[in-house]
């Protein structure tokens, strides 16, 4: 009788501070009519939330009609998060609160080595940043790490980082200079999750930046497996046989038909490249058909073995409209793709950033 009394008592803590995380502010009325709970009940368990700093009283509601009600709310900074993303000359920090507020956002100028002095390097510039910005590292919940490799299953080994050189690159690497627990994620998950939240739960996330990444949403989480292959689409090849070399050692990939490294010739970028694309230069026109052309064919083998809502996130998001499509569509092989993207496909929202990094690692568990 005693045990299942605590466990209706921790129920009872646990359900309003997970309210109040899901709300702005909330009076206790607004509580027990919401949990079924008497005021005593909630009372009790708001006071003990305040006690350890997890809610605090915010201010009052407003109300047409008598006496205003105190608004309680979580403490959005009792926990935080922290992301950050390496690329190949510097790092991106972001630090979020349980409220997904910005504290910070500084970007590092280091080069990537898969080395200790590396990892020491960056591990103290990360704490600078927390102390520059006057938080505690009791705040701190852990950090996620996101790199452009195959992750191990949990989070704590890069399987295979042909990109950067991230091979075998462990989480401990950091973790002896960071007094909080720290994950990788392969970057293109990262991206999966905040582009797929609040749409529908099952989907394919096609992120094309100078390489792609893809992953593979079901049920509102990313898939995953032991090997850390899951979802590596852009790996398929459309011309296995004499196709151009990717970096992962075969032939004819979707990474070497539909990066933005398959698009642009050296020292060119993309705001050029749509520059002389809006000019009508002939080479870029007949280019830029080409590349649509195999990335129709991308499209269309990714719906051939999960018919779900596709998403293409990315650099060239920031490009692509109805009109270039139509400027550029002259061949058939361009029509499946602009017909693929009006039924299927959807653009992206944002593009990779260690912000998504810190929405992935949950920084604060009420039982």
């Amino acid at each position: 009788m005693s045990s299942n009394m605590q466990s209706i008592q921790q129920s009872n803590y646990s359900d309003i501070y997970h309210l109040l995380y899901a709300h702005d502010k909330l009076s206790k009325q607004d509580i027990a009519d919401e949990l079924g709970l008497s005021l005593p009940t909630v009372s009790t368990n708001l006071q003990k939330l305040i006690n350890q700093q997890l809610v605090m009283k915010n201010g009052q509601l407003k109300s047409l009609i008598g006496r205003r009600a105190t608004a309680y709310s979580i403490d959005p900074n009792v926990g935080l998060s922290i992301g950050v993303e390496l690329y190949r000359t510097n790092a991106t920090i972001a630090i979020i609160n349980l409220r997904n507020d910005i504290l910070a956002l500084h970007t590092v100028n280091i080069p990537f080595a898969n080395d200790t002095e590396y990892c020491e390097v960056l591990s103290q510039q990360l704490l600078q940043l927390i102390r520059n910005k006057g938080l505690s590292l009791n705040q701190i919940t852990g950090a996620g790490i996101g790199i452009q490799g195959l992750i191990s299953n949990d989070g704590t080994t890069v399987l295979y980082g042909k990109i950067l050189g991230g091979t075998g690159m462990k989480t401990s690497d950091f973790s002896q200079y960071l007094p909080f627990p720290v994950t990788f994620y392969h970057d293109a998950d990262c991206v999966a999750v905040a582009e797929f939240a609040g749409t529908p739960t099952d989907g394919i996330f096609l992120s094309i930046n100078e390489h792609i990444g893809t992953a593979i949403i079901i049920n509102g989480q990313v898939l995953k497996s032991t090997s850390g292959r899951d979802g590596t689409m852009e790996h398929i090849t459309l011309n296995a046989v004499d196709g151009p070399v990717c970096y992962c050692g075969r032939r004819g990939c979707i990474e070497t038909y539909c990066s933005l490294s398959s698009l642009l010739q050296p020292n060119e970028t993309l705001a050029s490249f749509f520059s002389d694309l809006h000019q009508k230069k002939k080479a870029v026109v007949k280019r830029f058909e080409t590349y649509l052309d195999y990335l129709a064919d991308a499209i269309y083998n990714l719906h051939m073995f999960i018919d779900t809502p596709l998403i293409i996130a990315g650099e060239l998001t920031k490009y692509l409209n109805e009109t270039i499509y139509d400027a550029s569509r002259s061949g058939s092989r361009n029509a499946p793709f602009s017909q693929k993207m009006k039924n299927t496909c959807a653009l992206g929202k944002s593009a990779t950033t260690p912000l998504q990094l810190a929405l992935l690692f949950p920084p604060l568990t009420i039982c």
